[in-house]
């Protein structure tokens, strides 16, 4: 019995000099940097190319859900027969977005896809991708696609098939709100 709970002590001993034992759960490790090879980086490079416009239609989406206009030439009131202060407010399901999202998208539209010096963008198309990779994944196991690579990120985001719903009215709408929450969560892997 002494000699199972020695070679046991042993074990674990040699187990924590070598440093072979688990972290604490606590202890994040930073992220690990992805070296691409060149197909795969410009597969990316072209992915992005065709995703990262689709950004200008969700900026304008997230800009307009919370308008406010003060009149200054509108028309006199039928009930008072004075001049009204218009107010408008668009309400939505959606809390705002974050303004570091906002500059996200901003600094995404301005930065040259494939520019891998730009480090910040870079990490945070990159971050972004996974996300839509994710989503496509996902997306594409529904319509029997085993996997999808940059290429078909790219197709699945771009299209606006019955993939983002029935009604082709609300298609762009689901589509957009995707890449959004999508950039919302890179942006706060990347921080």
């Amino acid at each position: 019995m002494r000699q199972r709970t020695w070679s046991r002590s042993v074990a674990v001993a040699a187990i924590l000099v070598c440093g072979l034992a688990p972290s604490s759960p606590g202890a994040q490790q930073p992220p690990t940097r992805i070296e691409l090879d060149a197909a795969t980086l410009a597969a990316r490079t072209d992915a992005a190319r065709s995703i990262i416009p689709l950004l200008d239609e969700v900026k304008r989406r997230v800009e307009s859900r919370t308008q406010a206009e003060v009149g200054g030439g509108a028309p006199p009131s039928p009930f008072t027969g004075r001049t009204s202060t218009v107010f408008s407010v668009t309400l939505s399901k959606r809390p705002p977005v974050a303004p570091q999202v906002v500059q996200a998208m901003d600094r995404l539209l301005k930065w040259e896809p494939g520019n891998r010096s730009a480090e910040y963008e870079a990490t945070l198309f990159d971050r972004w991708f996974e996300q839509l990779s994710a989503k496509a994944s996902a997306l594409g196991t529904q319509r029997g696609i085993v996997a999808c690579d940059a290429g078909c990120v790219a197709r699945t985001m771009t299209a606006l098939d019955e993939t983002w719903g029935t009604a082709e009215s609300e298609r762009a709408e689901a589509r957009d709100e995707a890449l959004l929450e999508a950039l919302t969560e890179a942006v706060k892997a990347v921080k």
